[in-house]
């Protein structure tokens, strides 16, 4: 997304940190102040190569007795990319390195979506329900959409999903995927998709992100199937640079397999992204 941000913070996370956000008292006069130091402590604990101290890492997240395959550490699938750096992976909670199924439940219902990254099919804890004719690009047809809470999207699943949505997707699992050949597709990631499948409908559904709960894909970002190889030439730090960098947006964390993000995050195409306990 590559935004300007207020004080450091990336614009895609300010209502994430205000939702946590704590007003306490201020002396006997009544005053209240906003205290915002816990969020931020955490955005800046994510990673900082300049930090004397050293970073805890997170443990990983358990699918069972066992770590899930995106957060283990293993290249389960021998693509050469582990984890978050594997294009197939869309989180910690995702249990298959191998294809966009996350084997978790990804809805409640055939026809409802929820948050797509929180690693859960409820939307309870989100706020988050569209109908997936919403996602279709087409207008859905009239009262199809009703169980399902309609095509608008409520700030509490801003607030709770946005700061959990990998570069170049949207909070409902839309994502803008580079193929093999640099082109790039936009599709729904469903049980059925992997990146060989990308050009077939059938299996990866094309889709429109939603307007108001996606992440970008920024000029040097990585993003869904872009490595850093592909990245344009303005990217690179200095012309000797063996490869372009690449960037997250203003304030937010990068990370790499040898940097890791550290408590309460997740190494995600390169940048570090809340894990929701």
């Amino acid at each position: 997304m590559e935004r300007a941000t207020l004080r450091g913070v990336p614009a895609r996370l300010l209502p994430t940190l205000l939702a946590w956000a704590i007003v306490v008292p201020v002396g006997g006069c009544g005053e209240v102040t906003t205290d915002l130091l816990p969020p931020i402590a955490r955005l800046d604990a994510a990673t900082d190569a300049t930090a004397s101290a050293p970073i805890t890492p997170r443990p990983p997240v358990l699918c069972g007795d066992r770590p899930c395959a995106c957060d283990d550490g293993v290249d389960n699938d021998d693509d050469g990319l582990i984890d978050g750096f594997d294009s197939e992976c869309t989180g910690p909670y995702d249990d298959d390195e191998a294809s966009f199924a996350t084997g978790q439940l990804s809805s409640d219902t055939a026809a409802c979506q929820d948050c797509f990254w929180d690693g859960n099919n409820q939307s309870d804890d989100d706020g988050c329900q569209v109908h997936l004719d919403c996602l279709s690009g087409n207008n859905p047809a009239e009262g199809s959409v009703g169980d399902c809470g309609g095509c608008g999207v409520s700030q509490d699943c801003i607030n709770l999903c946005l700061s959990r949505t990998p570069n170049g997707c949207d909070c409902f699992g839309c994502c803008a995927v580079t193929t093999g050949d640099g082109a790039q597709v936009q599709v729904r990631l469903t049980e059925q998709c992997s990146v060989k499948d990308l050009r077939n409908p059938e299996l990866c559904p094309p889709c429109v992100q939603h307007p108001t709960c996606r992440n970008d894909c920024g000029t040097c970002e990585l993003c869904p199937g872009r490595k850093r190889k592909d990245l344009p030439a303005i990217c690179r730090g200095k012309p000797s640079d063996p490869e372009p960098q690449n960037r997250c947006d203003e304030g937010q964390p990068t990370c790499s397999e040898s940097q890791p993000c550290g408590s309460e995050f997740y190494c995600q195409l390169g940048c570090c992204l809340f894990v929701p306990q």
